[in-house]
Parts: structure tokens; C-alpha cells; sequence
């Protein structure tokens, strides 16, 4: 069923399927896998930028060199990004 690098063989889907290789985000109401997303995140964070847009442009930007995002996805990817951001991030004082 599987081979020896971890993906399995797909009639129709191409030679590899991979498994289990992103964290969980809810984009749009589904949940799909964003690759490097805890990376991501700490990355962005250390750069402790000020501004809310330039935090999740750098989101969706780091997102986009790890994963497929479509022109047409980029708002959802980005305010989902955001989302999970405060989640980790926001603290109430």
C-alpha cells in the first residue's frame, strides 16, 4: 500500500499521494493542510511587525513558497492565516 518514502501510489492522482505532511487550517470552512504552518508562524512573529497588514501579508507570502495557493484563494488563505496568527499570538491584557 505504502512505499518506503511515506506516500502512496494513486490510480489517477499522479505517482505519489503524500500523507500527513501539513498542519490542519480552516480556509473558507474546510480544513486543508498547510505545510510548514508552526514555522510559519514563529517566523513571522519574531519579525514583530506592527501594522496587521503587513503581518498577514507576510503570512500568505511565506504560505505561498511552501504550498499552492491560487490568486483566487489568497483572500481566504490570508484571513485564515491571520486567524490562527491571533489564536497563537494575542494575548488579552
Amino acid at each position: 500500500m505504502g512505499d518506503k518514502d511515506g506516500k502512496l501510489g494513486c490510480v489517477g492522482c499522479g505517482p505519489a499521494l503524500s500523507i500527513g505532511e501539513g498542519e490542519k487550517l480552516l480556509v473558507a470552512g474546510n480544513l486543508v493542510d498547510v505545510f510548514n504552518l508552526d514555522q510559519i508562524m514563529e517566523e513571522v512573529r519574531r519579525l514583530r511587525l506592527e501594522q496587521r497588514k503587513r503581518v498577514a501579508d507576510e503570512l500568505l507570502s511565506r504560505a505561498k513558497e511552501h504550498n499552492q495557493i491560487s490568486p483566487d484563494q489568497e483572500r481566504e488563505y490570508r484571513d485564515a492565516l491571520m486567524n490562527e496568527y491571533d489564536r497563537r499570538y494575542l494575548t488579552i491584557m
